[in-house]
């Protein structure tokens, strides 16, 4: 159930823009909160205060809730136009820079989030904004909840000897999985910053092209200018039946460029992702495979350079039950200056119960062998549940 507060430019004047005819606002949200249990073995920590994680289990709750605001209508010279941005809370969200307890200071995220101004003809659109139009956030392999990569986050991790917390960036056997489920050099490619766009619907599937002049900058005030070492990046991708019904098809490819004094003073080079997929619908029943490719341009221990292949099938039992099973392997070199010594292997069973106005997922997985290292393994169980307002 999915509800919708409307807003009319007559009866709030304060949203609408000068000039502008026939816009309708609407506010949406939803709510994800979740329980995660994993359990470690071969897990390396030394603080004896903090408790030895290995073989043992770690646990929390979660929260994803987001509020969006989009309009859309016609300029007064006859073009369709949609704009909007989100507000994303996710765990502990202040808006500010924090220190968490590993002496690590970060920001939190709260409106880096479908931000987005288009200018719609027909079947073209031209867009500016960030985390907007088609990305390589997408498989072809179907799923019934969260893909992988979130279900494994934070499991079999290396413990900081002073703190007892975990490293998930860390060099060595744990520092989290090696496998990246968005290919590209940084957390979301280029996708995830400020940029100019177009996307074209054909009738084989959509293609989207995104140009980002500086690659790692989020939006700056209007007064500021946000300088980063990265130069301009970009991204191509595909999505779409190829024409075939029941078929799903994507493809896609990001760089983002390095600056040219931080790669001569022995930094990254280039960042590239690549991914390729397909998948098929047999009505209750739905499979496929994906590959990508991730390259981070980094050098000896900060390198980042692997492939995985995803596989998945789900089926659905009732109207309202359907299960999953996916499984992922991957390769290369993870953090380190050689291959890793073995593949790592990460296989998940989800149940997905529709409750109608609450939707819930119950996942099983298991992770070996991480950073291919014999005996690196986490059990992980994930239950959530999703409201749409």
């Amino acid at each position: 159930m999915k509800n919708k507060l409307l807003l009319s430019t007559a009866l709030v004047g304060g949203l609408a823009l000068t000039g502008v005819a026939h816009a309708q606002t609407t506010i949406t949200g939803n709510m994800n909160l979740s329980y995660k249990s994993a359990s470690n073995e071969g897990v390396a920590n030394s603080n004896v205060t903090a408790g030895n994680r290995t073989n043992a289990t770690d646990s929390s709750f979660g929260r994803e809730t987001q509020i969006n605001v989009q309009n859309k209508g016609k300029l007064n010279n006859g073009i369709d136009y949609a704009a909007g941005f989100s507000l994303e809370f996710d765990g502990l969200s202040g808006g500010s820079t924090q220190t968490d307890a590993n002496t690590t200071a970060r920001t939190t995220r709260i409106s880096n989030e479908n931000l987005f101004i288009d200018l719609i003809f027909g079947n073209t659109t031209f867009s500016v904004g960030s985390d907007h139009l088609n990305n390589m956030s997408f498989s072809a392999v179907p799923r019934v909840a969260q893909h992988m990569a979130t279900t494994l986050a934070s499991v079999a991790m290396d413990v900081n000897a002073a703190t007892g917390v975990p490293v998930s960036a860390a060099a060595g056997v744990g520092g989290g999985v090696a496998y990246r489920f968005y290919p590209g050099g940084a957390t979301l490619g280029a996708s995830n910053y400020m940029g100019i766009g177009v996307q074209q619907v054909t009738p084989f599937g959509t293609i989207t092209g995104q140009y980002f002049p500086r690659a790692n900058a989020q939006q700056a005030g209007n007064d500021g200018i946000v300088r980063q070492t990265s130069n301009d990046a970009y991204e191509l991708h595909y999505r779409g039946n190829l024409g075939v019904k029941g078929l799903t098809a994507t493809a896609g490819y990001n760089m983002i460029k390095q600056n040219g004094a931080t790669t001569a003073a022995g930094g990254s080079d280039d960042q590239t992702g690549s991914a390729l997929g397909i998948g098929y619908n047999f009505g209750n029943a739905a499979a496929g495979v994906q590959k990508t490719w991730t390259d981070n341009g980094g050098v000896g221990t900060t390198k980042i350079d692997i492939s995985s292949l995803e596989i998945g099938a789900t089926y659905a039992l009732t109207k309202d039950i359907t299960v999953g099973l996916t499984r992922v392997k991957t390769s290369g070199q993870f953090f380190t200056a050689a291959d890793m010594p073995g593949d790592e292997k990460a296989t998940s069973l989800t149940v997905g119960y529709n409750l109608g106005a609450v939707n819930t997922s119950f996942t099983y997985a298991q992770a070996k062998d991480v950073r291919g290292v014999e005996g690196v393994e986490s059990d992980i169980f994930l239950a959530r549940a999703a409201v749409n307002f």
